[in-house]
């Protein structure tokens, strides 16, 4: 694997800059900014430790530390891939995106956890009253996305294209481009 040097700070010689060697401390600060920036998986948290330690010259022990920083945050509740899985499928329905789109960006999450966070968050979303025909998500997100790229004003073969590419099944781009 090829991996980029790490620059020599400003004004020092660049062929006498020593790369300090990887530490425990050093693995868990780079985890801490990590999630003190944005939620994190365990997959997408792991990697960024392994892409740390890449740039470091190599320690026998690096993939232990990983795994047991991974274990901490995951015992403390840091790191809850199915709370991350239900934060970006509601995202991701609010910005009128398709099943298939967010199961994609949602790759790293195990498949069951998936499955029930889409459960969870599409039984949330589904309106309408019980006895009448329920609106389910993947409908309310093409509906979004229909408002949000105006393909109402667009000739029908280029809106369903869209939609289409966006993940869309061709039942549900039609309906999503009938008006109400």
């Amino acid at each position: 694997m090829l991996t980029r040097q790490r620059r020599p700070p400003r004004g020092a010689d660049p062929e006498t800059h020593v790369v300090p060697p990887l530490t425990a401390a050093m693995l868990e600060r780079t985890a801490l900014w990590h999630l003190g920036r944005r939620a994190m998986t365990t997959g997408e948290l792991r990697a960024a430790l392994q892409k740390k330690a890449a740039r470091h010259p190599p320690h026998a022990e690096a993939g232990v530390w990983i795994d047991a920083l991974v274990a901490r945050f995951t015992d403390g509740a840091v790191l809850d891939d199915a709370r991350v899985a239900r934060d970006r499928i509601s995202t991701g329905r609010g910005r009128g995106w398709s099943r298939r789109r967010i199961e994609q960006k949602l790759r790293g999450v195990a498949a069951e956890v998936r499955a029930e966070a889409f459960e969870t968050v599409d039984a949330e979303a589904t309106i309408g009253p019980p006895a009448e025909c329920v609106e389910s998500a993947e409908l309310q997100a093409a509906r979004i996305f229909v408002a949000r790229k105006r393909l109402h004003e667009k000739p029908p073969e280029k809106a369903l294209a869209a939609l289409a590419r966006q993940g869309f099944s061709y039942g549900i781009a039609r309906v999503a481009l009938t008006p109400r």
